[in-house]
């Protein structure tokens, strides 16, 4: 499956709601349509012309943010006009940044989530089960790693606390790296890209570390997992 060109397909599908550009801010019937496509993720969509532009935009800024990172195509960052092995690290961990930031606008817009400062409990939850999406093709934990071994043989929370990271993306952390067990359903896929967005965003998480530990191809099917959730939840709109 070609991502990129599915999610171009899906949004698409959803202009071919919308159009044409606008329409919505003089046209009732148009907020009315929209409005009932809206209310299958939160029937507490208004059908006002200002919530419906507002939602829009969103949508179109998260979509444009997750279609950016899945083509990027051998990504890099660094000034060396020789890219080393960790500029193109760094390149795929900001692929994933950029991915995560876009899936987050989506479906705050989507779950009436975007105006409030804090997200309800368990929203990303409850958006992914509207999406209806496939079963998880699972992501294997990383093996024959010394240098991740290193670390996990360290003193419970060592790494968590290495990564600077607490709470839910500690949990995540810990089963995939830790306790080495799969990433095996979407919302543990989801769990652990917001985890390691957090630990590469804010620094804690270097590019010698993904190499070391084995953690490139994770990064790799994140990217494209947040690409593929939003495929499914725009589908819901056309």
């Amino acid at each position: 499956m070609n991502v990129s060109e599915d999610l171009n397909g899906a949004w698409k599908d959803v202009w071919n709601v919308l159009e044409p550009d606008k329409s919505w801010l003089t046209d009732a019937a148009k907020c009315d349509c929209i409005q009932k496509k809206l209310s299958y993720f939160n029937s507490e969509h208004a059908n006002s012309s200002q919530h419906i532009d507002r939602v829009i935009k969103a949508l179109s800024r998260g979509k444009a943010l997750v279609q950016a990172a899945i083509e990027w195509q051998n990504p890099a960052i660094g000034q060396s006009e020789t890219r080393s092995v960790n500029h193109k690290l760094r390149g795929h961990q900001w692929r994933l940044v950029i991915a995560y930031s876009g899936f987050e606008i989506v479906s705050k817009a989507l779950m009436m989530d975007k105006w409030k400062r804090q997200v309800e409990k368990e929203m990303y939850e409850r958006f992914l089960e509207k999406c209806v999406l496939p079963d998880y093709e699972p992501i294997e934990p990383p093996t024959d790693k010394p240098k991740l071994a290193k670390w996990l043989n360290k003193e419970e929370g060592a790494l968590a606390e290495f990564l600077g990271v607490t709470s839910g993306d500690r949990k995540a952390i810990d089963r995939w790296l830790v306790q080495s067990q799969s990433v095996d359903s979407w919302c543990e896929a989801y769990k652990l890209a917001k985890a390691l967005r957090n630990a590469s965003a804010h620094g804690f998480l270097l590019p010698t570390k993904i190499h070391d530990w084995g953690l490139k191809n994770g990064f790799l099917r994140l990217t494209d997992d947040l690409a593929k959730i939003l495929i499914a939840g725009l589908s819901k709109l056309a």
